[in-house]
């Protein structure tokens, strides 16, 4: 064969390879682009709403196109990542999303097999559950694709991308934190599960009818030890019998000891610190100091979870003797008529909150027992909710674990991180549950006209809508009708604490004063307030109130804020207010007002209400944190 021959065969076949290439490439990017319409039906249904042969079969497509088009320009990533902003997206993303396709294939094998048909039991599921946390190279697997999709991630700039494509990424987003962790989560769960040794769990039932810092009283304590997902002791007790008076307790902090003569620090009153890490370590210490058990994480969780649960778990069978089903919407009026039943006996108070236990031991079995994966995925997102709303708290011993609630804002923790900061936080002294029924607004007030001095004026307002009158009588009394919700007509007894940023200096303050015939100490309070803080990096002020029944009340504190809390650039000048929510509290309304120099105009508000250089946003808290960014300029 001579040589141009050679040449021209040489040619054709580059040529028929180059059109191969080409339409194999067009093949696959045309079946990517219409596979994208059905997964993204997939994502706004909602992941229990799919069939699961349906989404694995999509995924495999999904991923074998993806494979086809990164080989097949892979050849074109050095280039196309120096010749333009558009360009230099190509080969992240279609590397992020071949990891996150090959991460969620890792479970085919073991998940399809039951997700395509009913389980035989509850056991079943957690056996599935405990095989796939002994896969030592299943968890590696997803150790590194979950690495690989956090590289990948963060090289990806959404707003870069074509138009019509950003909204495909910003549909993922909500899973990648929960997708990213679960790499580091892992390998840590066999421990977690007490799959190589038992773990144990502290538990601490709040109850958000008497608030605290650490969320609600802690009305029940006790521990839930893993053998493993399907061999779990739990025991549940009054948090009264917790207590073992031979051991030598420290001092509790001293509002404990100047208003509730509290001599002692016992196991129930630990969750005092706003901080919930600070008050889960608290509570497992004096614990561990009452019943020599030590435990390997905290988990807290008041009515709302309890509530919230059972309306993905659906009724449960208390006794199955009487026949006594209880549901998300009975479930409250199940614990009040518990509480307050056979009141006439003499061990009535001993065994008032033995339906603690009785029901979180039928949850648990309910829960052991459930053959429905689609509920798990819900129990999964509803967990979610609750950590982020402050009505489910856990606190892990294990740094790892704890660092990663820190990174998704889950761990209830209270930092200072810079711009205005607001918390305020109440703790109910008055031995009863009338948070059940107190309804509060807080307004906070920012004058910005002065940069150089700017100030706050802060106003808490507190209603006590039961309009029976009652005597304020200090005291640990059930009455001589004993009813649980006859403990929401009483006086109001409050500690109440507001953080504020560090350089947050107070200039005066209204409140009232407390006479020493409404207080156990017999010792007037003047209103001198509490300017020490007990959290580390902020500033605090505290004091008392009372609040009687059918009454109306106001905090109100004006504040010098420090000019270091705006922000400069490009002429904008940036005020930014980090504002907490109290653990256990289901909402807080919040009117904020901000007011700035007559010659500046607003640049960027959260959904403000503009008039000229005041502008007004109410909203209503209902998660553990929420930042608010304002921004103005001349």
């Amino acid at each position: 064969m001579t040589k141009k021959k050679l040449i021209l065969v040489f040619i054709l076949v580059l040529a028929a390879g180059v059109v191969f290439w080409g339409i194999n490439l067009t093949r696959h990017t045309i079946h990517l682009y219409q596979a994208r319409q059905e997964v993204k039906m997939m994502l706004l249904g909602g992941l229990e709403s799919v069939s699961p042969n349906y989404a694995f079969q999509l995924l495999n497509e999904v991923e074998q196109d993806l494979s086809v088009i990164d080989r097949s320009l892979g050849w074109s990533y050095p280039l196309l990542n120096v010749t333009g902003k558009l360009t230099s997206q190509v080969q992240p993303s279609i590397k992020y999303l071949k990891s996150l396709t090959r991460y969620t294939l890792l479970f085919e094998e073991k998940l399809a097999p039951f997700m395509n048909r009913e389980m035989d039991s509850g056991v079943e599921l957690t056996s599935l559950i405990n095989d796939i946390l002994s896969d030592e190279a299943l968890i590696a697997q997803a150790k590194f694709y979950s690495e690989e999709i956090e590289r990948q991630h963060a090289r990806i700039e959404i707003s870069a991308l074509p138009f019509r494509f950003q909204d495909d990424f910003q549909m993922l987003e909500p899973f990648i934190p929960a997708i990213i962790s679960s790499g580091k989560i892992f390998p840590l769960l066999p421990d977690l599960a007490g799959m190589n040794a038992p773990a144990q769990y502290l538990l601490l039932a709040l109850n958000h009818d008497e608030l605290r810092g650490g969320g609600g009283f802690i009305t029940a304590m006790g521990t839930a030890t893993l053998n493993s997902l399907i061999d779990i002791d739990f025991e549940m007790q009054d948090s009264y019998q917790v207590d073992d008076l031979t051991k030598a307790y420290p001092l509790p902090p001293q509002p404990l000891q100047d208003y509730m003569l509290a001599g002692i620090w016992v196991p129930r009153d630990g969750n005092w610190s706003a901080d919930f890490p600070t008050s889960a370590q608290t509570v497992q210490n004096l614990y561990e100091l009452s019943t020599a058990q030590k435990t390997n994480a905290v988990i807290a969780f008041d009515q709302h979870t309890v509530q919230k649960f059972l309306e993905v778990m659906g009724p449960i069978n208390i006794d199955p003797s009487q026949e006594l089903w209880v549901n998300s919407d009975n479930v409250l009026e199940y614990m009040y008529e518990s509480w307050g039943q056979a009141s006439d006996s003499e061990n009535w108070w001993a065994n008032r909150k033995d339906f603690v236990g009785i029901l979180g031991k039928a949850m648990l079995q309910s829960l052991i027992n459930t053959r429905d994966y689609k509920k798990m995925i819900a129990l999964a997102k509803v967990s979610h909710e609750l950590l982020q709303s402050g009505h489910l708290m856990l606190y892990f011993n294990e740094p790892a674990i704890q660092s990663l609630l820190a990174e998704m804002d889950l761990d209830a923790a209270v930092q200072y991180q810079g711009g205005d900061f607001l918390y305020w936080v109440d703790s109910n002294i008055g031995f009863n549950k009338v948070d059940a029924v107190i309804i509060r607004k807080l307004t906070y007030a920012v004058d910005l006209t002065d940069l150089d001095n700017p100030t706050a004026h802060l106003t808490m307002e507190y209603e006590h809508p039961i309009d029976v009158e009652v005597p304020c009588v200090h005291e640990a009394t059930y009455g001589k009708d004993i009813a649980y919700t006859n403990m929401f007509q009483r006086c109001y007894w409050d500690y109440w604490r507001v953080y504020t940023a560090p350089s947050t200096k107070l200039l005066n303050a209204n409140v009232q004063s407390v006479p020493g015939d409404l207080l156990l100490s017999g010792n007037d309070w003047l209103g001198d307030l509490d300017l020490e803080s007990d959290l580390p990096g902020l500033g605090m002020i505290a004091g008392l109130q009372i609040v009687p029944t059918n009454a109306t009340r106001q905090i109100v504190l004006n504040l010098a804020l420090s000019p270091e809390i705006l922000t400069y650039q490009s002429g904008v000048i940036g005020y930014q207010l980090t504002l907490h929510k109290q653990l256990g509290l289901t909402e807080l309304p919040i009117l904020i007002k901000i007011k700035i120099p007559n010659n500046y105009k607003f640049y960027e508000t959260p959904n403000f209400y503009i008039n000229n250089n005041l502008g007004n946003v109410s909203i209503r808290i209902n998660k553990n944190i929420e930042k608010l960014y304002f921004a103005f300029y001349r």
